[in-house]
C-alpha cells in the first residue's frame, strides 16, 4: 500500500449505485485522505434518478443548485476533484470548481460507456485525467484504461455450498429482461436458478412497455423495485456456481458484476466477448454467449473453478483500483 492519499484532501462526487459510492469513499479514507462526498444524480426522487438517465437537462438547473449551496457551506481546499460518473455535472458548475479550487488535480472516472453518457465527452477538458472501464472509449478519446474492481465483501477465502446454480442481479435494461428469459427457458428443469431483475420505479415498467420491444411480453412480477442490499448480493454470489453477465450492448467495457465474480472466485457466464481481451480470462471459469441465442452447455456447470494468481486478483481489487488511479495521476 503507498501513502499518496495520505492527509490528502478529496472532493469525491458519485452518484448513489448499490452501495459502490461507500464502498469507494471507504477505500480512499482508508488509504489516507480526507473525503467530502456530493452525490453525483442529488435526489432522493426514484422519479427524478430515472428521469436523469432519459432527459437529463431536465434536473440539471436543479443539479447546480444543489453543488452551489453545498460548496458554499465547505471552506476548504481540496488537493483532488474526483468524480465518477459526473451525470449532473454540468460545465457551468465544473468551470465554477476549477475556479473555486485552482490548485486542485481533477480526476475523472467513466464506469459508463460515452456512447449512454453522451453528455459526458463535453466535460472532458475540465480534467486533468479521465480514466474509462471502457477499452474502446480509451482509445478514441486518448484516455487511461482501468477496468472496474470488486470490493472486499465479495473476497472469500471459503467456499459455501451452492444454492444456486446460476444468478443474476442487475438493472433491467435495454434487452436483459429479453436474454435472461430466453436462458430461463433453454436450462434445465434441475438447474436452480436466481434472478433479481431491478426496475428504479413502477413508472419506469410501464415505459419500457411501451417503448422497449423486449418488454412487450413482460410481467411486472418478473422484477424487483426494491434496491437489494450489498450484504445480499454477496450472499446470492457466495451460494451460487455461476454468475450471470449481460452488458449494455452499446458498452464493450466489463461490468462491476464481470469483476465481483472474479473476487467470489466463481465462474461466469457472459454476453460480453471482450472479457477474452483482458489477463483473467479463462475458458475453464469463463463461458461467452450469444446475447441473440443464448445457450449454456451443461458441463460447464460441472467443470471445477480454476484458481488466478494473486498478482491478477489484487489488480482488480478495489484497493488496486485507488492505487493505480492515484498512482497514475501523480506520474504525470
Amino acid at each position: 500500500m503507498n501513502n499518496l492519499l495520505e492527509n490528502k484532501k478529496v472532493l469525491y462526487v458519485a452518484p448513489v449505485f448499490f452501495g459502490y459510492e461507500n464502498e469507494i469513499k471507504g477505500e480512499l479514507e482508508r488509504q489516507g485522505a480526507q473525503v467530502t462526498f456530493l452525490l453525483d444524480r442529488p435526489f432522493n426522487s426514484a422519479f427524478l434518478k430515472g428521469l436523469t438517465r432519459v432527459r437529463r437537462e431536465w434536473v440539471i438547473g436543479a443539479a447546480d443548485r444543489y453543488y452551489k449551496k453545498k460548496l458554499a457551506s465547505i471552506n476548504a481546499e481540496f488537493d483532488y476533484v474526483f468524480v465518477v460518473s459526473g451525470q449532473t455535472l454540468s460545465q457551468k458548475t465544473l468551470v465554477g470548481w476549477r475556479q473555486q479550487f485552482p490548485s486542485a488535480k481533477f480526476i475523472l472516472y467513466m464506469w459508463d460507456s460515452f456512447s449512454n453518457r453522451q453528455q459526458a465527452v463535453a466535460n472532458l477538458e475540465y480534467f486533468d485525467s479521465v480514466f474509462s472501464f471502457d477499452k474502446n472509449d480509451a482509445q478514441e478519446f486518448g484516455l487511461h484504461f482501468r477496468p472496474l474492481f470488486f470490493s472486499k465483501g465479495f473476497e472469500t477465502a471459503e467456499q459455501v455450498a451452492a444454492e444456486f446454480d446460476i444468478s443474476f442481479i442487475g438493472t433491467a435494461h435495454s434487452d436483459r429482461y429479453s436474454i435472461v428469459q430466453k436462458i430461463d427457458r433453454q436450462l434445465g428443469a434441475s438447474i436452480k436458478r436466481y434472478w433479481y431483475l431491478f426496475l428504479q420505479a413502477n413508472w419506469v415498467y410501464w415505459f419500457y412497455r411501451l417503448t422497449n420491444a423486449s418488454f412487450r411480453e413482460a410481467r411486472y412480477t418478473d422484477f424487483q423495485f426494491d434496491t437489494i442490499s450489498k450484504v445480499e448480493v454477496q450472499r446470492v454470489f457466495n451460494r451460487s456456481k455461476v454468475i450471470l453477465d449481460i452488458e449494455h450492448p452499446y458498452q464493450t467495457g466489463l461490468t462491476m458484476r464481470t469483476l465481483e465474480t472474479l473476487g467470489a472466485r466463481k465462474k461466469l457466464v457472459t454476453t460480453n466477448s471482450s472479457v477474452k481481451l483482458y489477463d483473467f480470462y479463462d475458458e475453464e471459469n469463463i463461458y461467452v454467449i450469444d446475447r441473440a441465442e443464448p445457450s449454456i452447455p451443461a458441463e460447464f456447470f460441472d467443470k471445477p473453478y480454476k484458481q488466478v494468481d494473486l498478482k491478477t486478483y489484487r489488480k482488480y481489487s478495489l484497493v488496486g483500483w485507488v492505487e493505480e488511479i492515484f498512482n497514475l495521476v501523480n506520474s504525470k
